[in-house]
C-alpha cells in the first residue's frame, strides 16, 4: 500500500533532487523515494533490523 503525503522542503534540497534524479531518469519524488529506500538500508545494515508490528 503506498501512502501520500506533502513534504516541505528547502528550495535549493529540491532543485537539488531534481538535478539528481534527472540525471538518473527519475522524477525528483522517485529520486526522493529511492534515496529514502538507501536511508532505510544503511540503517538496517549497521544499526539494527526494522521490524514493524501491525
Amino acid at each position: 500500500m503506498d501512502i501520500k503525503f506533502t513534504m516541505v522542503m528547502d528550495e535549493e534540497l529540491a532543485r537539488k533532487m531534481s538535478y539528481i534524479g534527472k540525471y538518473y531518469g527519475r522524477s525528483r519524488i522517485k529520486e526522493i523515494e529511492w534515496a529514502c529506500k538507501q536511508y532505510v538500508q544503511d540503517f538496517e545494515e549497521n544499526v539494527d533490523k526494522i521490524r514493524i508490528s501491525e
